[in-house]
């Protein structure tokens, strides 16, 4: 099973972690939008000075220009001029009918009631179009985003008081195995520090998404089983290790056990393939490899989106070398983007086990099963890493 293929079945069985409330603008500040915003209104609303000047026709500025009013912002009048008339106008103030430019100031002659023009000046200088920046109708903000300071000002800018934003669901993070431990404890060389549960819990904050760590799962069934039937308590589940089919992995026994159902106990990716899902009513359990950089990817590529209730945005880029991928499964290239390219993390040679290579890049391609290699500078689509 494909990622995506993996990420349809699983939202096709969270209807319940998608729904919405509305809530006040001034609180939807890193909230997850449930809904497409559409804009109410053109921004700008109407035609007007992006500063303090003289509106004018600009054909006409061979001859001197004759000032014949003044208009400021929050003027409602229609104002209008002819020939070779000009209107003293503000910053923000509506457009006099017939002016398609606007002079600074500061570049100005001015003798009288007469206003020269600068001989810099060009056409449509400083005049802002109604609708130029935000059309009426458009969707302004896509369904899932994460609304951050500038998201919440473009929707005060649109007289939305209220959003609807995704109930945030309740999310409880395991890690599994016998010789793991934690990062403030002390690990002698036969044990193993957990970096996958603080690393699952980032990517989810990443996206707006809080979780509470609920410890280590010794490799024992009945430890297993009680700890998932914490379930009750959280709408998801995610545990990294116990996901391949090693004779102490006793995810599956257990969760079924508890009468979860799985919806799938493998993705069709390297690295990241040993990784499961199980759902019981509205609840869902994750289970990652326990390897790091698999956990990171499963969470960022699978649970992410999942819970967000849609993929990645992906840019394209050129690739910055040749490389060989092997066919019949979707393979993770690391790289970094710079300048609109794709520059290959250690010629794409790396251990599941790894965690420098996610150091290093900023972001990942996913390729095509069908892919079996990628020419130099041909064109891709990848991911950027939170």
């Amino acid at each position: 099973m494909l990622v995506n293929e993996a990420l349809e079945k699983i939202l096709s069985n969270l209807n319940a972690l998608n729904l919405g409330e509305k809530i006040p603008l001034n609180e939807a500040y890193g909230r997850i939008l449930s809904e497409d915003i559409v804009a109410i209104k053109n921004l700008p609303c109407f035609d007007n000075s992006a500063l303090d000047g003289y509106a004018v026709c600009f054909d006409k500025k061979d001859k001197p220009y004759k000032m014949i009013d003044c208009v400021f912002a929050g003027d409602k009048r229609t104002t209008g001029i002819k020939d070779n008339e000009c209107i003293k106008i503000m910053t923000g103030a509506k457009m006099p009918l017939g002016a398609d430019t606007v002079m600074r100031f500061e570049d100005c002659r001015v003798d009288g009631d007469l206003v020269y023009a600068p001989e810099n000046l060009r056409k449509g200088d400083a005049h802002r179009f109604a609708g130029e920046e935000v059309k009426a109708g458009e969707i302004l903000i896509k369904k899932g985003t994460l609304l951050n300071t500038r998201a919440v000002m473009m929707l005060a800018a649109q007289g939305i008081s209220f959003v609807g934003v995704c109930i945030k669901p309740r999310i409880g993070i395991y890690s599994s195995g016998d010789e793991l431990k934690e990062p403030w404890q002390s690990a002698d060389n036969d044990e193993i520090y957990n970096a996958n549960a603080l690393g699952v819990a980032a990517i989810l904050r990443s996206a707006g998404l809080e979780s509470s760590y609920l410890g280590i799962i010794k490799d024992d069934l009945e430890a297993t089983k009680k700890a998932f039937s914490q379930i009750s308590k959280f709408d998801v589940i995610v545990c990294s290790g116990g996901a391949s089919k090693g004779e102490a992995d006793f995810m599956k026994s257990a969760l079924i056990s508890l009468g979860f159902e799985e919806l799938f106990e493998k993705i069709n990716l390297r690295p990241g393939g040993p990784c499961k899902a199980y759902i019981k009513d509205t609840k869902i359990v994750f289970i990652l490899p326990g390897n790091p950089m698999a956990a990171y990817l499963c969470a960022y590529l699978l649970i992410l989106p999942a819970l967000l209730g849609k993929q990645h945005e992906r840019q394209l880029v050129r690739i910055s070398e040749n490389l060989k991928l092997k066919p019949g499964r979707s393979n993770v290239v690391f790289g970094t983007i710079e300048d609109d390219k794709f520059y290959v993390t250690d010629h794409n040679k790396y251990g599941s086990g790894m965690i420098k290579p996610l150091l290093k890049s900023n972001a990942i391609y996913l390729s095509d099963p069908n892919e079996s290699e990628i020419l130099e500078n041909s064109e891709i689509f990848a991911i950027r890493l939170p």
